[in-house]
This record gives C-alpha cells, sequence and structure tokens, in this order.
C-alpha cells in the first residue's frame, strides 16, 4: 500500500526526534493520540512495524532505521514541489524560531513586524533561548546559535560579529576608577556570563591586533544578555555591550566606553536550521531576515 500522506512522515521523523510520542505531540501541538494514529497509519502503509513503543519507551526496529534515513530526501523532494507552485510573494504557515535576547533592542521586533504586516498569512513563533540547545527536538525552523556549533547535520549560516565592546557607567567608573590595561579587570566588578566552567576570563583584541586573555573580577553571574543590560545600566560594573549602542548611551551620558582601542574577541553566530527547511519560503524569509538584525551588529 503507498504512503496516503507525507505529512505522517513528518509526524514519524519528528516522533524519532523528540525521543517519543508524548514529546513530539508538544512540538506538533497536537494529541499524543493524533500523532500514534498517524503512526500507525505510516507503519500500515509500508507494511512494517517502525518502532516498539510503550508508555515508557520509543525504540525504533531495523525498520524504522532503515526507514528514517530514506525518509530525508523524500520530505525535501515534497518541499521542492510545494515550494515550485507556490508565488514568491506568498508566505504562509508557521515558522518557529529561536533566538538570543542580546538581538532585543536591535531592531529584530520591528523587522518582524514588517515581515508579517507583508504576509498576514505568515506565523511567527519566536522563544528565546540563550543555551544552545537540541533544536531538531524542540521543532524549531531556525536558530541563533552562538560559539562552536555543536550539531553538523544542520545548514548553517556563519557570522562574525566583532563590534563588543567594554563600557560601565559614569557613576561606577567616578566610584572605582578607570582601568588603565586589561590587567586591571581583575580589580573591578565585571559583568560575567554564568557558564560551566565559570568565566574567569575574557578574550580582547587590542591596538595592532594584540590579543590578551584579561583575568576579571566580579560578583554578579547572569546567563541572560538583558539582564546583564540591565545590571550594567544601573551600575553594577563593567560589561560587554555592542559599539553602536555604546556610542549611543555615551551621548546620553548614560555609559562610557572602558579601554578604549580594545574590543572582545570576534564571535561566531550562526543562523542554523534541519536540512531542507530553507528551500521553503517562509523559513528563508525569516533568515534573511536575521542575516540583516545580526549584520547590524558589526554596524
Amino acid at each position: 500500500m503507498p504512503i496516503e500522506s507525507i505529512e505522517d512522515v513528518r509526524v514519524f521523523r519528528q516522533v524519532v526526534a523528540s525521543g517519543g510520542l508524548t514529546a513530539a505531540a508538544r512540538v506538533l501541538e497536537a494529541t499524543k493520540n493524533h500523532v500514534s494514529q498517524r503512526l500507525a497509519a505510516l507503519e500500515r502503509a509500508l507494511g512494517v512495524r517502525l518502532a516498539h513503543r510503550t508508555t515508557r519507551s520509543f525504540r525504533l526496529t531495523e525498520e524504522g532505521e532503515r526507514f528514517l534515513e530514506h525518509s530525508a530526501p523524500l520530505l525535501e523532494a515534497a518541499e521542492r514541489a510545494e515550494t515550485s507552485l507556490a508565488s514568491a510573494g506568498s508566505l504562509e504557515g508557521r515558522v518557529r524560531i529561536a533566538v538570543r535576547s542580546s538581538l532585543a533592542g536591535r531592531g529584530l521586533g520591528a523587522e518582524f513586524a514588517r515581515l508579517l504586516q507583508a504576509s498576514p498569512r505568515l506565523q511567527l513563533q519566536v522563544a528565546v533561548v540563550d543555551e544552545n540547545g537540541d533544536l531538531l527536538a524542540e521543532g524549531f525552523d531556525l536558530a541563533v546559535q552562538v560559539g562552536a556549533l555543536r550539531d553538523s547535520s544542520f545548514v548553517a549560516t556563519r557570522l562574525e560579529v566583532s563590534s563588543f565592546v567594554l563600557a560601565a557607567t559614569p557613576a561606577y567608573l567616578d566610584a572605582r576608577g578607570r582601568p588603565r590595561g586589561p590587567r586591571d579587570l581583575v580589580h573591578h566588578l565585571c559583568i560575567r556570563k554564568l557558564a560551566h566552567p565559570p568565566e574567569t576570563q575574557w578574550s580582547l583584541v587590542g591596538p595592532r591586533g594584540r590579543r590578551v586573555e584579561a583575568d576579571i573580577g566580579g560578583s554578579f553571574e547572569c546567563d541572560d544578555a538583558q539582564l546583564q543590560a540591565e545590571a550594567l545600566y544601573a551600575g553594577l560594573g563593567i560589561g560587554l555591550r555592542p559599539a553602536d549602542e555604546v556610542r549611543r548611551a555615551q551621548l546620553a551620558g548614560t555609559l562610557e566606553p572602558v579601554l578604549p582601542g580594545w574590543r572582545f574577541q570576534p564571535v561566531s553566530v550562526w543562523i542554523v536550521s534541519p536540512r531542507g527547511r530553507l528551500r521553503v519560503p517562509r523559513v528563508a524569509a525569516v533568515a534573511d531576515l536575521l542575516r540583516r538584525v545580526i549584520g547590524r551588529l558589526d554596524g
């Protein structure tokens, strides 16, 4: 019997990616019963059992492993066929995106608004995720990752961002003194990223490309970029912010550059997507939008 619905194949791959029916149902915004029925329908059409499943476990059979391997090209072909029928200017359907909180205030909301106003049948679901997670299992179409790329199975576009500089409020610097060199940072309250292992150094690039690993002090660690910014503007200590933001804040009198001439070492920022998704016009449009916004960080 032929496969009745390509959607059954999508459901099967999501169940595998999520590790079970319940988790897949959450991603697909469907009931567990619906997901189970679609999986059973696919098995009937193929005439084989694809997985052993109980209330506690989900494990692919040998036939399921083979079908998983060969189903990706099947979905890609279906998406190409769907795309060929769609008008280039017609964007509709849902796109799930994971972005970094550091993009807030960079015009991302305005870009999303313009896109939705131009494409009223498009739906965007945006999650702020400051850790590089398992995107496929969580059902994201696109995500922004920072640093080393964790999963080479994704399609990834790399952007280098090198515009983060050190800053603090004038009040903090008046009270604690202005660092004269990177080695002075260990004696200051630096707003550090909460990480394992702890962030104890900043990689800085100075005049003529000189690179140093500067030891940093401080008693405040946070894994949310927006809260770090709030603490910085409140006068807690020295932090990292985009250079264009610091220039505006300096004109307003709210921030002052620290160690002018030194910048944070360039960071790799990746726009990643599961294979095949960028062939879908609505996903490609949002990927272009993210590239524009991230590109402004070096403006």
